[in-house]
């Protein structure tokens, strides 16, 4: 079983990647900085969302706002620049909540950022 849950805050704004034809889907890559229980350290995640799960953490998160997401990691093995193998892993991001205070998101001052998921939600196919 590969899962992985985190609690932490977005080091970056979110970068999405538009679909380049119809057959793909838009992708957002952003890094989750989560606190050790005991100790002062830091561990740094790289995600990865696709779909509309990017498109909404695109929209209505950037850096420094808390996150919850869940997902599955996965190791790459590339070639550097220098010729050393090297590897790095990322967390593909299944789901995700809100979590913070409201006034926490990019979303209108109108609407809570859950309403705005809410809505958004509607459109997902599954």
């Amino acid at each position: 079983m590969n899962n992985h849950t985190i609690h932490g805050r977005l080091t970056r704004d979110p970068e999405l990647t538009p679909r380049k034809n119809s057959d793909s889907s838009d992708r957002v890559n952003f890094t989750v900085a989560v606190d050790r229980r005991f100790g002062d350290e830091t561990d740094f995640f790289d995600c990865v969302a696709f779909g509309k799960t990017a498109e909404v953490i695109h929209k209505f998160f950037s850096k420094g706002k808390e996150i919850v997401l869940w997902g599955e990691g996965q190791i790459h093995s590339y070639e550097g620049r220098d010729g050393v193998k090297r590897k790095s892993y990322s967390i593909f991001v299944n789901g995700f909540d809100f979590c913070g205070s409201k006034g926490d998101s990019k979303a209108k001052p109108t609407e809570t950022s859950n309403e705005a998921w809410q809505k958004q939600q509607e459109d997902i196919p599954f």
